[in-house]
């Protein structure tokens, strides 16, 4: 996929983002360029029975260890995906659903940051998710869904 004509592609160069090698030294695995829509649920450790309904988002890349999403929604009813005065144990829990064979592929893992957009980019906010502890076969699950769908642009 050409990512000056993708939707995320588009939304980079509107909002004057550009490669960098900054964040390379920080990341644990390599991110792949994935741009699908997605759903994801928001809940709080120990209220794992109240999630959120699900929330739109547009997955923006993926590795092994985390995904970046695109989305209008980082709270709902008072819940905040990144609360900084919220214990470690009770920070918001991500429930994010990929495409994955006929079966969605349900990942857990918290918002590590977000930033939001400038005004006319299609996605209010743009937000890094650390998986929880991922296990080996989930782990092949993802690397199965970049072998099928990462694009030619991949983020180094």
């Amino acid at each position: 996929m050409n990512t000056s004509t993708s939707l995320i592609g588009r939304i980079m160069t509107k909002a004057g983002f550009r490669k960098t090698t900054e964040a390379k030294d920080r990341r644990r695995s390599k991110r792949h360029r994935i741009d699908r829509p997605v759903r994801f649920r928001m809940h709080l450790p120990s209220r794992p029975e109240n999630p959120s309904p699900d929330l739109p988002a547009q997955l923006y890349d993926i590795s092994e260890h985390g995904l970046g999403l695109l989305t209008d929604s980082i709270e709902w009813e008072g819940l905040h995906m990144i609360d900084p005065n919220m214990q470690t144990s009770e920070k918001c829990i991500l429930e994010i659903e990929l495409p994955y064979d006929d079966q969605p592929l349900t990942l857990r893992g918290r918002a590590v940051w977000y930033i939001r957009h400038p005004e006319g980019i299609p996605f209010v906010f743009r937000v890094g998710v650390e998986f929880d502890d991922t296990t080996p076969e989930v782990r092949k699950k993802i690397n199965n869904l970049i072998n099928l769908h990462v694009s030619a642009a991949e983020i180094v």
